[in-house]
């Protein structure tokens, strides 16, 4: 029966936990290890069983609309939420003293550089949402100047597919932009190479968090979850057999081969409906703490939902002909 239950909850994992950083000093933590047992191993199975079982639904267009038809392309809405919340981001960020994230701190002399870029990002986008893209990649280039590329290496994907997204999708969305860089976005592929960089950069983030954070660093997670073990659901269960280090390599796996999945863009729709889902779970369970953190990652998740689908193979035109 246990094993019966992790295949089902082997659907969830907790991509919006991703930034263990944000709560444990990442120079403070004990090593671990991860358990190599039968519970291991069917953490193993039921992962990769449920990416095989997405893809080849999608593959074999059984699900039809739900996977292969986009909706709202018409429409700019999330477009533009997305470019609110980025402003919005980048505004509270300023107003709380972080430069991107709680745990990325700028030196002494060096802090207004990343005040003017994230005010930058904000005030341009009134008018430009091609020059403010163009600003977070700069804050993307500065960070990974300016800071540890151990520690922005969990954030420089997700700016880059971003800011990179913004610049093409810009002159869908403000005047300015189309009379100034409607010619160049168009060569570069527009709204759909737009749709394209955010998933594959979303996906390669996740793969990032997933090893980086989880199957590199097993003791770094295993410190966050001593510290908040409601997070482990599966102990609140009732299932004690599911150790800590259990959860984290259930989650590092997950993260990991969902984001890969997402690079190869494979069962984009089920991939993200499921990390969707998962957003607005643990964010209810982390509280307004986590909130400010995943704002983009919302936008991101309803963009690639409604836009990032698979084209499948026509069954009947192919027995047709046949």
């Amino acid at each position: 029966m246990k094993y019966t239950c992790l295949l089902f909850l082997s659907l969830i994992s907790l991509p919006s936990w991703a930034h263990v950083r944000w709560f444990v000093n990442s120079t403070e933590f004990p090593d671990a290890s991860l358990p190599i047992d039968p519970l291991f191993y069917s953490i193993l199975v039921a992962v990769v069983g449920f990416c095989l079982f997405a893809y080849l639904i999608t593959r074999q267009g059984l699900l039809g609309k739900v996977t292969a038809n986009p909706v709202m392309i018409g429409s700019f809405f999330f477009w533009r939420i997305l470019t609110v919340i980025m402003a919005l981001f980048f505004i509270l960020n300023v107003v709380l003293g972080e430069f991107i994230a709680p745990n990325l701190q700028l030196d002494t002399g060096r802090e207004m550089i990343g005040v003017c870029l994230q005010v930058a990002v904000a005030t341009t986008m009134v008018f430009s949402v091609s020059i403010s893209g163009l600003m977070i990649l700069l804050i993307a280039l500065t960070s990974s100047i300016l800071l540890p590329f151990s520690a922005v290496i969990d954030y420089i994907p997700e700016l880059f597919g971003i800011g990179g997204a913004l610049i093409l999708i810009g002159p869908c969305i403000t005047p300015f932009d189309k009379k100034m860089f409607s010619r160049f976005v168009n060569f570069l592929g527009g709204r759909g190479s737009a749709v394209v960089l955010l998933r594959f950069m979303l996906g390669l983030q996740l793969l990032i968090l997933g090893v980086h954070n989880k199957l590199m660093l097993p003791g770094l997670s295993l410190t966050f979850l001593e510290m908040y073990p409601y997070y482990n659901f599966f102990q609140l269960m009732g299932w004690e057999a599911f150790s800590h280090l259990h959860f984290v390599w259930f989650v590092g796996l997950s993260e990991s081969l969902l984001g890969l999945m997402l690079m190869l863009g494979f069962a984009n729709r089920l991939v993200m409906g499921f990390l969707a889902t998962i957003f607005m779970i643990t964010t209810y369970v982390a509280g307004p703490a986590d909130v400010l953190g995943h704002l983009p990652i919302f936008a991101i998740a309803f963009i690639l939902l409604c836009e990032s689908v698979n084209k499948v193979p026509n069954v009947m035109t192919v027995k047709t002909t046949g």
